[in-house]
């Protein structure tokens, strides 16, 4: 699990957005921080000293420019802030997802090693009924049918087995790739998966997995954000602001300024307030019926994750109920067929039964121990996933 979260790619993407957030929250709060600029507008002037560029013509000159009252402004850090705290839930849940992805990939793995142990124990045995009723046709026993049957048998292990390999193979490379070791480096030891806990049906899990669920929390954050923004753009359109600036130049004589002003001086200073009070925008407005809109969609995306949240809850702890029964079946048969196996050995050594109904019956044993791997797998899939979503399974991945 510590391999698969420090080598998981996911977790990088996920930790550049919240540094991202970061610089962009950092961005938005520097305006109150003055902001210095130098230059130099050097240029040559006949006649009447004009601008360059807006510019008084200078040898050298600064600038600064920092926002001293302005209410929107407020609201906008407040909302970037809330951006970038929400990005650390996404690395959360992207750490969980890791550890969800490399959980299963283990544990299907080992499943699939005992499964095709199984198989392949079937496999000799079907050949071996292959063999035994190519025998009895010889001698007039079965009919061709029989043999058909019995290579038909055969043909199906070989086909599971086949497949049993081939997603083997896929999910090895899969969490060679999530630990960053070689895939043939990758042992199993299936007992060190710890025991799932207990879940009971009376528990309200909906309810918790609500309240643990990162997804839920983004939402809420990203409504929160939408809102201080849509507060921000609506003040925007009637409270006033007022930025701290100011201005220092040189000029030169050769720009003309002492021929057209009669106090020159080439040093020039500037400082004060620039106070703006919005009397008719309506381009900001219609920003703020926007950043409004938002701030809705926002506050529905919120309910639908909410309520979409609880059903997937309510949905993998009720499909434990019947993935722990369909287990509990595929336990019986597989026990059943290990009687039916003993009663073939036993009715054997009587004569009512012959090599092939032993034969059959060690496949049929080797089969349902097979579908009970896969249905103990699939009710251990829907556990941890359920663990993902009320806020448990990182507690229990790394015991």
């Amino acid at each position: 699990m510590e391999l698969a979260v420090e080598h998981s790619g996911v977790m990088g993407i996920a930790a550049i957005n919240r540094w991202r957030a970061r610089k962009a929250y950092e961005e938005v709060r520097a305006n109150y921080i003055p902001q210095l600029t130098v230059g130099s507008g050097l240029g040559y002037s006949y006649g009447f000293p004009l601008t360059l560029e807006g510019s008084a013509p200078s040898v050298v000159n600064f600038n600064t420019l920092n926002s001293l009252f302005n209410v929107p402004l407020q609201k906008y850090v407040k909302a970037a802030k809330i951006d970038w705290g929400a990005t650390s839930l996404d690395v959360q849940d992207k750490r969980n997802a890791v550890i969800l992805d490399a959980a299963l990939s283990y544990a299907q793995l080992a499943q699939l090693s005992k499964k095709i142990e199984t198989l392949n124990e079937a496999q000799k045995v079907a050949e071996k009924a292959q063999f035994v009723s190519q025998q009895r046709q010889q001698q007039g026993v079965d009919s061709k049918l029989d043999v058909t049957r019995s290579e038909l048998l055969a043909a199906r292990i070989r086909l599971r087995i086949a497949e049993a390999e081939g997603q083997s193979d896929v999910l090895r490379q899969h969490l060679a790739a999530l630990v960053g070791v070689p895939a043939d480096s990758i042992t199993l030891d299936a007992a060190s998966v710890p025991e799932m806990p207990s879940i009971s049906q009376d528990d309200d899990l909906a309810k918790v997995a609500v309240e643990n669920s990162l997804a839920v929390k983004q939402a809420q954050q990203k409504t929160a954000a939408a809102k201080l923004r849509a507060e921000g753009e609506r003040q925007a359109t009637k409270l006033p602001t007022a930025d701290f600036a100011s201005q220092y130049a040189y000029l030169a004589k050769y720009n003309n300024y002492d021929n057209y002003f009669k106090n020159y001086t080439a040093n020039n200073l500037a400082v004060g307030l620039n106070i703006r009070f919005p009397f008719f925008n309506a381009v900001q407005k219609a920003k703020a019926e926007e950043a409004k809109a938002d701030a809705m969609l926002a506050a529905k995306q919120e309910d639908i994750t909410r309520e979409k949240v609880r059903e997937d809850a309510l949905q993998l702890q009720r499909s434990l109920r019947q993935l722990a029964a369909a287990r509990d079946v595929a336990k019986l048969e597989w026990q059943v067929s290990q009687g039916d196996l003993e009663s073939v050995k036993g009715r054997l050594q009587t004569g009512e039964a012959n090599t092939r109904d032993e034969l059959n019956a060690q496949l049929d044993t080797d089969n349902k121990y097979a579908g009970y791997l896969d249905a103990e797998f699939e009710l251990s899939r829907a556990e941890l996933q359920l663990l993902r979503m009320t806020g448990e399974l990182e507690s229990w991945a790394m015991k």
